[in-house]
């Protein structure tokens, strides 16, 4: 037996030292071991803690690392596109993550665990700041199904179910559902169109945007409007024709031009009511002036317009509020309009050539005064 004192024993330093290099010794094998891929591997929790942190940190190679260590694979997006290559899945998810002014809190429910599958269930509260300002909100049920791969739990299928869609302006506690801001946003985007492309309008189109016009408010209830529907072209041909003798016998009567004043005039109208007069579908609005309440018909009709308008415009046509080249005496004749009723005005439904650009509007403090002046 090896002596390491005189009197054959530790002394005290000897047995501090060897114990701390057993200690150490221990550490580094330790760390050999966990390098070497050793190390526990992670649950299910664990797996979707950092399939979370990954996606909210923008972090594609870690949440990469949650759905396959294998090159070759298959993902197919919410909108049915097939993704085969780990690049494929990385292009798809660096436009999201690229994008700024986002966050993701997430909300865990539920985690199961089994041998081979597990799931979790979750609530993934999505914010996108928009650039209109305010943000968008989407809350949705995430659900994520786990596989074993080389004994590692892998996502291999989320499915995502909306719960809300919400818009937030100034004020994050007044959301705007998808629908509100879709009526909002076709109210202003709604445009006096003056060419129009010869595309047909559907029948069903035309019967959707006229039943949408009869529900306008009315007083009494009394719905005095009739709806002149004209799509006959040779019709419309000659309306255009005797739109320009119109205008130009009005013009020269109250005007008197002379003969070059005139010219410049009727190639002006000519131009103007080509345009005016390209949609396939008119609608001419009328009222009955001998309904309950006459005195209110004028802006029983002018509702009815409006909403015919609004309705034509959330179906992708361009309309407008014609009067000028339509004087309503003259157009009366030319239908055959009964005489108790009234032009309020006369409606192109078409798709537009290009859409105009919003013109100026005034401000809200402009026009808006409470309580009293």
């Amino acid at each position: 037996m090896t002596s390491l004192t005189p009197g054959g024993y530790l002394d005290l330093k000897q047995l501090i030292f060897l114990l701390t290099a057993v200690f150490v010794l221990a550490g580094l094998c330790y760390s050999i071991s966990s390098a070497g891929g050793s190390r526990r591997p992670l649950s299910i929790r664990e797996t979707f803690d950092l399939y979370v942190r990954s996606a909210q940190n923008a972090d594609l190679e870690g949440l990469f690392s949650t759905v396959t260590d294998k090159d070759k694979f298959f993902f197919v997006t919410g909108g049915g596109k097939l993704i085969d290559t780990r690049q494929g899945y990385y292009e798809f998810h660096q436009r999201w993550f690229n994008a700024t002014g986002w966050e993701m809190p997430v909300e865990l429910l539920e985690v199961y665990e089994g041998e081979d599958y597990g799931y979790t269930n979750a609530i993934f509260h999505y914010r996108e700041e928009i650039p209109e300002g305010g943000s968008y909100i989407l809350d949705s049920y995430f659900t994520l199904i786990f596989h074993k791969e080389d004994g590692k739990w892998k996502v291999v299928a989320d499915i995502c179910a909306p719960i809300s869609r919400a818009v937030a302006e100034a004020n994050p506690e007044i959301r705007y559902d998808l629908d509100q801001v879709y009526l909002f946003d076709t109210i202003k985007q709604r445009r006096t169109v003056r060419k129009f492309k010869p595309t047909p309008v559907p029948e069903e189109h035309i019967m959707k945007i006229l039943d949408a016009a009869r529900f306008a408010p009315t007083a009494g209830n009394q719905q005095p409007w009739k709806f002149l529907v004209v799509r006959d072209r040779d019709t419309l041909n000659r309306l255009k024709g005797e739109a320009l003798g119109w205008f130009l016998e009005s013009y020269e009567n109250e005007r008197k031009p002379d003969r070059e004043q005139l010219d410049r005039m009727r190639e002006g109208v000519r131009e103007s009511l080509g345009g005016a007069l390209s949609a396939p579908v008119y609608v001419a609005v009328l009222v009955d002036s001998e309904a309950s309440y006459p005195d209110y018909v004028i802006y029983d009709g002018t509702l009815a317009a409006g909403h015919l308008m609004i309705a034509a415009r959330a179906l992708g046509y361009g309309t407008g509020f014609f009067t000028t080249f339509f004087p309503e005496d003259k157009v009366k004749k030319f239908f055959h309009i009964p005489a108790e009723y009234k032009l309020i005005c006369f409606t192109p439904v078409g798709v537009p050539e290009s859409w105009p650009e919003m013109p100026p509007k005034k401000s809200l403090e402009e026009i808006a005064v409470f309580e009293a002046f």
